[in-house]
């Protein structure tokens, strides 16, 4: 029993479990498989969740707590002003309050619990999901190239890359964190650090020219997005990280250095996508392209608000969306119940009609991350989880700001680097928090390591503050 129990309170295997169950979910002939094994899991974490509150007290030790006591207490009683017929929505919507829960005591509250190995646990997360996706990458890149007719229309389909994922965006945010995960695998402190052998460079720039052809064919603009916002922001921090006092018009200088940067990142990577897309699509041509295809394939450099598929079918959603905040300001609407608020104010009762039942409310999203937040939670939910995201970046910053000088060993300013580029990214996909996918569930891993390396390197509120005559831990707020 004792046995069982240790293994049971294993927050790192669990972590590591769920993980790689939600990347399974990503890729084809196993994803069902892998989500029914999710959900399994997701018993698990809510288990340790209770078991992090009740025994080990993690909420009055969880930095920020506060915030998102507060957001789930708010989601909470969105949940109960939106019950109604529809029993499926109400379950949605309490599984989503659970599993807010568990991203919050499990994954971002890890530095709660004692001594957990956080080194080591990112070390082996970020090897594992690197030799993963680049496999995958490679013998989806050779079966794509060198067979034909049984499994082109698997890896290529209808102009676009997406290997052996159910959906070129997953292929493309895979390809784009692996890129990133490489760089962390490039720095010696966090090798040593961990306890691992350091990784062959000559496999890591393999890795990385793989998957960037990957990112380029996948045609998954928020993938690039991602990624280019991950390298403006590493330049950035490498600007801020040369001076000795800041004063306003530094600061002005590289925020301006930062956007121009990104920019520029942003349209090279379009350009080349859009060159990779022709090419392929004329090797698979048998009699050459038109110049109908042709311009088609090269008329959508970035975003066509018009057009109703694919990327630019968000200025539908994001209608959709406001107008559904209108009618529900304060509490929101709540996730389970978005697939039929958005039949009701469009009119289009074909909307997701690829899924039904409980799957078509999960999947259901406005492609934006604060949207969503906005529409389900509403004002006051959002408020809130806003204020925790501008704490948790007041929080990481200045360690990284004290050691900049001799932050170029560490992984510390690539985690930092990765979640400014995740809240980009949160602006055109459906991220952040209420979906039980690889994506948010990867976001609020990397929340819980960069927390944990920020206490380890002096981040620290000690003592009490007082509001309304109520005592509050200062590390709560």
């Amino acid at each position: 029993m004792s046995k069982l129990r240790m293994l049971f309170l294993d927050t790192s295997l669990f972590r590591l479990m769920f993980i790689l169950s939600m990347f399974f979910s990503m890729v084809m002939y196993v994803e069902k498989a892998a989500y029914v094994l999710s959900y399994v899991l997701l018993v698990w974490g809510v288990g340790l969740s209770i078991y992090a509150v009740v025994k080990r007290k993690a909420y009055a030790k969880l930095y920020l707590g506060i915030w998102l006591m507060a957001f789930l207490v708010s989601f909470a009683i969105t949940v109960l002003v939106n019950i109604n017929p529809n029993l499926q929505a109400v379950l949605y919507n309490a599984l989503m309050l659970v599993h807010a829960g568990v991203c919050f005591f499990v994954f971002y509250g890890m530095h709660t619990e004692p001594g957990v190995p956080f080194r080591w646990e990112l070390y082996l997360m970020v090897k594992i999901i690197v030799y993963l996706s680049t496999i995958f990458t490679l013998v989806g890149l050779i079966l794509m190239l060198f067979t034909s007719g049984r499994f082109d229309n698997y890896m290529y389909y209808q102009g676009v890359f997406k290997g052996f994922y159910t959906n070129p965006n997953y292929q493309g945010y895979v390809s784009a964190l692996s890129v990133i995960f490489c760089h962390m695998l490039t720095k010696p402190n966090f090798v040593a650090h961990s306890g691992q052998k350091r990784v062959s460079r000559i496999w890591l720039g393999s890795c990385v020219v793989l998957n960037c052809v990957a990112l380029l064919l996948c045609d998954s603009n928020g993938s690039l997005l991602l990624l280019a916002a991950y390298a403006a922001i590493l330049v950035l921090m490498k600007l801020f990280s040369m001076v000795e006092d800041l004063t306003p018009t530094k600061i002005i200088t590289r925020l301006v250095s930062l956007v121009i940067v990104g920019i520029v990142i942003v349209i090279i990577m379009m350009f080349v996508r859009i060159i990779c897309r022709v090419g392929v699509a004329a090797f698979f041509s048998e009699s050459g392209l038109s110049s109908e295809q042709i311009k088609e394939l090269t008329g959508d450099l970035f975003f066509v608000p018009k057009a109703d598929s694919g990327f630019t079918s968000r200025w539908f959603l994001w209608d959709a969306g406001f107008t559904l905040f209108r009618q529900n300001p304060v509490f929101g609407i709540g996730k389970g119940n978005l697939y039929d608020g958005i039949i009701a104010v469009t009119g289009r009762e074909n909307f997701n009609s690829q899924f039904e039942g409980f799957v078509q409310i999960a999947f259901t999203d406005l492609h934006n991350g604060y949207l969503t937040l906005l529409v389900t939670t509403g004002v006051i939910g959002t408020i809130l989880f806003v204020v925790f995201l501008v704490r948790y970046i007041m929080m990481i910053l200045p360690a990284w700001f004290v050691h900049r000088r001799i932050m170029g060993y560490s992984v510390y300013p690539c985690l930092i680097a990765y979640i400014g580029a995740y809240l980009v990214y949160a602006v055109i996909e459906k991220t952040v928090l209420f979906d039980i996918t690889y994506l948010v569930m990867s976001f609020w891993l990397i929340l819980g390591y960069t927390s944990c390396y920020a206490i380890d390197q002096g981040y620290n509120r000690r003592g009490n503050i007082y509001l309304f005559n109520l005592k509050f831990n200062k590390k709560l707020i």
